[in-house]
């Protein structure tokens, strides 16, 4: 009996349908209670018979406040009917908010769209919603075409409605529904993107194949499912894990090497420069970690002087912040180890000084960087030690084999047995990681998949070995400034990875993206359409910096003002959105 209760309270507590019925029931009861002592006392006081339909009348009149044509005159009765007046607002200013508030709003809320106001075409469909959508809404702000966003549920479509009106179209409708298909104008588009499970997405693309001629991209959440998923006839299968395990290694080591099951990305080719039997003149933009034993160690920009001597710039630059440690700093406390978070700076200044915390974007021709690298920076392979890898999930795996390809030995750790040179056990463990030998290892690569662990397993790492290069993984946008705090030198959200891995795909045909840069500006690649010369002064004077013009026999790097830029070179050019668009208008 006691059980029964609790449940029938519970459900009173936690059902706001039954919470609206019992209050319904209550208000009932209240008016069948006044009527009764109405019915028994008028008489008794006033004298005068009534029946029961004039004290139900009398207790209605007197909960609304419309006041009753019977007469009154003793107190006794003058005091119960202002009890029942009382009572009577009381409880309709309860229920009447809760039994026809929700009805109202119902009514009055906007319903999200099941229709497009106009007909597009040459458009981007993106179907889902959640944090990978809006990763690729950001990295789509270039884009010169309509966005569609394609949502089966209608409180999420409601939301992005909202929040994206004035940036994409969202259309409300049932994948299984061909008029949905119809509406979002599917057989028109050039791209459609699908950021849903994997079931779902094989599902949709079955569904649409033979309605358009679009490229389909799907993002998965494991690689392995990409030959099922080009089978049934997406164009692309991007992994945001992957690729996350692939960005995290090349902040780590020069040139990665190459993966094959890697998508064709556009501009990733443009981020590495190739062994020394490629013969390139094309621009690249490389990231280099400066090793503690290199020889540019000490110098400021000035001192090393790449441009003067190799044709090379440095536009960028990260400093992450550490203080060196004496050998006993294991013990002493985090903030005599660290002085600030990772800082990224563009465009240094001459005297900014290179030391073990620097990490340099350099520009140039690959034949260029490859010589500026070979005698300034690089050092020897049995120099740079060891690499721990917590977390062998897809990201932590591809990462490493990004790592072994490059020469750096891994030590990986994780719960589960690998055959591969592992400490099997928690990352959050000192022990292990100890075991793992931390204490030695260049460089971390947190990738395990839960954020807290991650920011742990940072502070840890972080503790046991302060000169060590840390690089993380977020799932949650929230955990990003918490890595930083916690120790980690770079931090790689993994929706916004993915947004970006798909932006460059879809951007292609306008421009190709290098790099997403920290500061919220992009270093795009552009080929010149307009007929006619243009100056980089002209170009520059909407804001953006004008890095280098590749041309078909020649490449030039920082060019001055009044250098001419003619129909068919390729400008890589950097700058904000708004100050990247009016470039891509102007070229």
């Amino acid at each position: 009996m006691k059980d029964r209760k609790s449940f029938i309270w519970w459900i009173a507590r936690t059902s706001s349908e039954m919470r609206i019925l019992i209050y319904f029931i209550l208000f009932c009861l209240m008016i069948a209670v006044f009527t009764v002592l109405f019915h028994d006392l008028y008489p008794r006081y006033e004298g005068i018979p009534v029946d029961w339909s004039e004290s139900f009348l009398f207790v209605i009149q007197t909960f609304t406040t419309t006041g009753s044509l019977l007469p009154i005159t003793s107190d006794e009765m003058t005091l119960f009917s202002s009890v029942t007046m009382i009572t009577g607002v009381i409880m309709l200013f309860m229920v009447i908010p809760l039994l026809l508030t929700p009805y109202i709003v119902a009514v009055l809320r906007t319903s999200p769209p099941k229709k497009i106001s106009r007909t597009l075409s040459r458009h981007v469909v993106i179907i889902g919603d959640g944090e990978l959508t809006e990763a690729l809404l950001e990295s789509l702000a270039l884009c010169e075409k309509d966005l569609l966003i394609v949502i089966n549920d209608e409180t999420a479509a409601r939301e992005f409605a909202k929040k994206y009106r004035r940036r994409a179209f969202v259309l409300w409708g049932k994948y299984d529904d061909a008029r949905t298909w119809d509406q979002a104008g599917i057989k028109n588009a050039d791209f459609v993107i699908l950021c849903e499970n994997e079931r779902t997405t094989a599902s949709i693309i079955l569904g649409i194949r033979g309605l358009t001629a679009a490229r389909i991209v799907a993002i998965v959440d494991k690689l392995s499912f990409d030959q099922y998923l080009r089978y049934a006839g997406a164009e692309y299968v991007v992994s945001p894990k992957h690729v996350t395990g692939r960005i995290l290694a090349r902040h780590a080591v020069l040139n990665p090497g190459g993966d094959e099951t890697e998508p064709a990305i556009p501009g990733l080719e443009r981020l590495h420069i190739g062994d020394e039997s490629q013969d390139e003149k094309n621009l690249r933009l490389i990231h280099i970690p400066v090793m503690p034993e290199s020889k540019a160690v000490g110098k400021n920009l000035r001192d090393l002087d790449l441009s003067g001597r190799y044709g090379v710039i440095v536009p960028f630059m990260w400093k992450t912040g550490q203080m060196s440690a004496p050998d006993d700093a294991v013990g002493a406390p985090m903030a005599k180890r660290r002085a600030a978070v990772p800082q990224f700076i563009a465009g240094p200044k001459e005297t900014e000084v290179i030391d073990p915390t620097t990490s340099l974007f350099l520009f140039g021709t690959a034949d260029a960087l490859r010589r500026a690298v070979r005698e300034e920076l690089e050092v020897d392979r049995e120099q740079i030690g060891h690499a721990v890898i917590a977390g062998y999930g897809d990201v932590g795996s591809a990462a490493c084999t990004e790592m072994i390809a490059s020469g750096v030995s891994c030590v990986v750790v994780d719960a589960k047995k690998h055959d591969i040179d592992e400490v099997v056990g928690n990352a959050e463990d000192e022990d292990v990681l100890r075991e793992a030998r931390i204490n030695e290892a260049r460089f971390c690569i947190v990738a395990v998949n839960d954020d807290d662990v991650n920011i742990f397993t940072t502070l840890m790492a972080r503790n046991l070995n302060p000169g060590i290069r840390i690089f993380a993984r977020a799932n949650e946008p929230g955990s990003v400034d918490k890595l930083y705090r916690a120790g980690a030198d770079y931090v790689a959200l993994l929706p916004r990875i993915g947004g970006q891995a798909v932006g460059r795909i879809v951007l292609a045909d306008t421009v190709t993206v290098l790099v997403d840069l920290p500061d919220g500006e992009k270093v795009i690649l552009r080929r010149v359409h307009q007929p006619g010369p243009l100056r980089v002064g002209q170009i520059a004077a909407g804001g953006i910096r004008i890095l280098g013009i590749e041309r078909t026999d020649a490449a030039v790097v920082a060019p001055t003002a009044a250098e001419i830029v003619h129909t068919g070179d390729t400008v890589v050019a950097v700058g904000s959105t708004e100050q990247l668009k009016k470039f891509i208008r102007q070229c």
